[in-house]
Parts: structure tokens; C-alpha cells; sequence
């Protein structure tokens, strides 16, 4: 079987990770091809030139790993959507280009493959699709994700979030939650990322700059040891079609104060202590009790660890290459 695959969506991304996890999964006998294209994921017109270059290429199925469809394709092909985020938090032209380009393309798909059932269902209530034709496959922790290994220490107490900055990541609520809570005044939150200038004019008016570090950008392999380092994990997102810190933060050890919100009830369980993302003070208390409650800490870590090891990518990439086996 001849796979052609968008690899446009490689790289330091949960997209890219997620991608190379299935990848370097495939089972004998598959052949995969790579676009090898330099258009821009946002580009508009997306979609119609990666309908020409399959056609062009004929191969025996088209993935790509990310939300963007071909128009006009000749051979079968998969999508995997993630989330629903930019119907959600996109522009105007955004929100047009899902409802007008994206929804009507999806229903030319073999299949959808989606990331949760919480994202699944968003999915088929909003395109339209027979249940079917959606099919959620679970995201997991690389095996470097466990509690056994070195840990950072850069010489203080930190609550740690790993992601990206964009706005449904909550974070102005989760600096104004950790100012207000009644915890150590040498415990500071570290982030992953660059210095975001918005979040650092926040940090000063509310008189934390000095507790707010920014790691930059993290290489994967020095990751797992951050994770284990950490007193928590604060993922307090508005959003998420999965949530991969949280699988990795249990994975290696480190309890999770996480949104009650999106698919991150659904992900954690009971592994995790659930906070509404929307209330500050609710937040707050959160970490207090994350940070403070020795018994919590021991029972989140206990049941984090059972959960973590509900997640293999051995598994999720077997179901991928089931159904690509069943698309010739």
C-alpha cells in the first residue's frame, strides 16, 4: 500500500508528534511517500493544490494529519481532525473557511479520524457526518514519559505549563490564580515557550514578575525530566480536543490540576483535579490544594499513573494502519 502524507504538519507540535508516533508505526508492506510541499498550512487554496499533486501521484490512500482536505482528489483519502478550535476561537474568515471549504470536503473523506470522543461528537454535529465515518483514536505519552529518570532542578519550587500561548490556553487566569493563592512565595510557575510580553505585563501588575519563568523553546528529550521536576502540572485550558501534557504529566509522576472543560474530563478521569477554567478563585483553590494536600498529591499521582498506561500509541497507531489496511 502506497501512503501519501502531508508532512507539512512535522515538527514540534502536538500535530508533528502526534504524526511521528503513527509513522514510525507502519506495519510491513506500506510504502509511505511524503507531499514534500512548502505551501503554508494556511494557505486558502490549500486544498485544491493538494488535490492536483495527489491526482498527479496517484497513490493508494492520502493522509493528512491535520484538519486541511484536498478538493478534487481522485484517490481516497483521510483526515484527521483534531478539534474544533478555530470555530471557536478562529476569525470571521476562519469560521467561513470551516463551514464554506472545510465541512462540505470532509464529506468526500473515506474516513475522519478525530482524537477523543468529545471531539468526535463536536465533529459530527457540526459537518454533518454519519457517526460512522468519524472514528476517535486516543493521542498518548512517548515511552520517555515515565517516573523513573532524572528530574530538573533549577534550584526552586515550580508549578509547570507546557504548551502554547494562544488565548484559550487560559493563561491570564491561571497568573491571576497562582498570584491570589495562599502558597510558598519561593513556588514560581514556569512555562515552556518565549516570553510572551502580554503575559509579562500581567505578571508585573500583579506583582509576580519576579515568580514567572519562561523556559523557551524545549527539546523534547530534556521534557519528561520538567515534567517530573514539577510540583503540578496546570492545564487550565478553556479548550482541548485531548490534552497530551496531561497524559504525559501522569505518565511521569507529577499530579494535574486541570480544566473541567473540552476533552480533559474525559482524558484524566479521576487522575486529575478539575478546577472550572472560567473561575479564578476556583482555580486558585486549586493550586492551593494541589500544592498543599500531601494526601491529594499521593492519590493524583496513584491514579495518574493507572490512567497514563490507558494510552499506547502502540494501540492508537494499530487502529490507524487497521483502517489504512481496509481503505485498498
Amino acid at each position: 500500500m502506497k501512503v501519501l502524507v502531508d508532512d507539512r504538519w512535522f515538527g514540534a507540535t502536538g500535530i508533528g508528534r502526534y504524526a511521528k508516533e503513527i509513522l514510525q508505526r507502519k506495519p510491513q508492506g506500506n510504502n509511505i511517500e511524503y507531499l514534500s510541499k512548502s505551501w503554508a498550512i494556511k494557505n486558502p487554496l490549500t486544498p485544491l493544490l493538494l488535490g492536483r499533486e495527489i491526482n498527479r501521484r496517484v497513490p493508494d490512500l492520502f493522509w493528512s494529519p491535520g484538519f486541511m482536505p484536498p478538493m478534487r482528489c481522485m484517490s481516497p483519502f483521510i483526515v484527521t481532525v483534531h478539534d474544533l478550535i478555530h470555530l471557536r476561537y478562529g476569525s470571521k474568515l476562519q469560521v467561513i473557511y470551516y463551514n464554506e471549504i472545510i465541512k462540505p470536503l470532509l464529506k468526500q473523506a473515506a474516513y475522519v479520524f478525530t482524537v477523543s470522543e468529545f471531539s468526535r461528537g463536536e465533529i459530527i454535529d457540526w459537518s454533518g457526518l454519519p457517526p460512522e465515518k468519524v472514528i476517535s483514536i486516543y493521542n498518548a505519552a512517548s515511552r520517555s514519559y515515565s517516573n523513573t529518570g532524572d528530574r530538573f532542578k533549577p534550584g526552586y519550587p515550580y508549578l509547570l505549563y507546557v504548551g502554547n500561548m494562544r488565548r484559550h490556553k487560559n493563561l491570564d487566569r491561571l497568573l491571576k490564580a497562582f498570584s491570589e493563592a495562599d502558597i510558598p512565595r519561593n513556588l514560581r510557575l514556569v512555562l515552556t515557550g518565549d516570553e510572551d510580553k502580554a503575559l509579562s505585563g500581567l505578571a508585573v501588575d500583579l506583582k509576580i514578575e519576579n515568580r514567572l519563568v519562561y523556559l523557551g523553546h524545549v527539546d523534547e528529550s530534556i521534557l519528561p525530566s520538567i515534567y517530573r521536576g514539577a510540583v503540578a502540572v496546570a492545564l487550565v485550558s478553556l479548550y482541548e480536543g485531548f490534552g497530551i501534557p496531561a497524559v504525559e504529566s501522569m505518565a511521569c509522576g507529577t499530579p494535574v490540576i486541570s480544566s473541567n472543560a473540552g476533552a480533559l474530563p474525559e482524558i484524566t478521569q479521576d487522575a486529575a483535579y478539575l478546577v472550572d477554567p472560567e473561575n479564578i478563585d476556583e482555580i486558585s483553590a486549586g493550586i492551593e490544594k494541589i500544592v498543599t494536600d500531601e494526601a491529594l498529591r499521593k492519590s493524583l499521582i496513584h491514579s495518574g499513573n493507572i490512567r497514563s498506561q490507558e494510552f499506547s500509541w502502540d494501540d492508537s497507531a494499530g487502529k490507524v494502519w487497521e483502517v489504512f489496511s481496509g481503505i485498498s
